[in-house]
């Protein structure tokens, strides 16, 4: 990605902006699971992020704003700055069975491979995937002492190579795959979902990943061994998708957006920092958008966040928190 004209630098009016709006909901007493557009005000600044939603639905997929002062707002004003941001993209959606509407991506010291828990509570490089959601956001809190750069690929380009290189493979992965649901389980429902990794619906494309959700639904109850041809179609996905793959380091302030239906995300494994304070620290955000693209139903179903019972949203502002929380 040599052309940066993806990358949006907010301007000091941009800053003053979203800086007032803060101010307006912290005023007004606004908790943070509360904040919605109508409560988060941005006169101006709401016109660029119409166009940002609309680089997300029907350009690349990816957009970055750039320069939030993070450090000078510190974790509570950055977090509210953050949710009024993604109010004007969409709805936030719970990201755990906690009814997390912020999420902490941060080594936690978890294991990857237990089937436990996820990607994000560790420090390993991660596999391609997608999120349960339209559009995720990452706001860039800290950084690790090393490693951690982001990594996307373009869910279409990756398609297109497939289909040049082996249709049948691709028709493979058209045919339903078993996701885990890693615990986080509806009521009514087992512990794994199914839908395609490649599918289209009214003409529109949408893609998952081949990652973790997929191998660590092996060996759950009801769930058959991979056959021969899904090993060898998984196999060319993970190949083909590190030739799309760009990396993208973040810095400080930065909030990165991606449409979920198109766009591929993972990343470089990390080392933190041995004070734990200044420890990587990325908010995650969760998206629905209200005009979504027309999405088959196996994705309409299982991508509008993890289920949790009305009243139990909640926005966990401190990481620490928030892994006591969902201790």
């Amino acid at each position: 990605m040599a052309a940066d004209d993806w990358i949006y630098r907010l301007t000091p009016d941009d800053i003053a902006e979203i800086q007032a709006a803060v101010d307006a909901v912290v005023t007004r007493g606004v908790a943070p699971q509360d904040i919605c557009r109508e409560v988060f005000p941005l006169p101006r600044f709401a016109a660029i992020l119409a166009d940002v939603r609309c680089e997300l639905q029907g350009g690349r997929g990816i957009v970055v704003l750039r320069g939030l002062p993070v450090a000078d707002m510190g974790r509570e004003r950055a977090a509210r700055a953050f949710l009024g941001i993604g109010a004007h993209l969409g709805k936030p959606v719970s990201q755990n069975a906690y009814g997390h509407l912020l999420g902490h991506v941060r080594d936690f010291g978890k294991n990857y491979d237990d089937p436990r828990f996820r990607g994000y509570q560790s420090n390993a490089a991660l596999g391609f995937h997608c999120d349960h959601c339209d559009y995720v956001g990452l706001l860039c809190m800290q950084t690790s002492r090393s490693g951690g750069d982001s990594r996307v690929a373009s869910a279409v380009t990756l398609y297109n190579r497939m289909l040049a290189l082996r249709s049948d493979l691709v028709a493979v992965l058209e045919r339903d795959f078993y996701f885990t649901r890693h615990g986080e389980v509806p009521p009514g429902k087992s512990e794994w979902y199914t839908q395609p990794v490649f599918s289209f619906h009214d003409g529109y494309y949408s893609a998952r990943g081949v990652s973790a959700y997929i191998r660590k639904a092996q060996g759950l109850p009801g769930v058959p061994p991979f056959t021969p041809e899904q090993e060898e179609a998984m196999a060319l996905y993970v190949a083909t998708v590190e030739s799309c793959a760009a990396d993208i380091p973040f810095a400080v302030g930065d909030i990165q957006w991606l449409h979920n239906h198109v766009m591929l995300h993972s990343r470089r494994a990390f080392t933190d920092w041995p004070d734990t304070a200044r420890r990587r620290h990325l908010y995650r955000l969760w998206i629905k958008e209200a005009q979504s693209r027309p999405l088959p139903e196996g994705v309409q179903e299982n991508f509008n966040g993890i289920y949790v019972p009305e009243g139990r949203h909640q926005v966990v502002i401190d990481p620490e928190r928030a892994e006591e929380a969902a201790a």
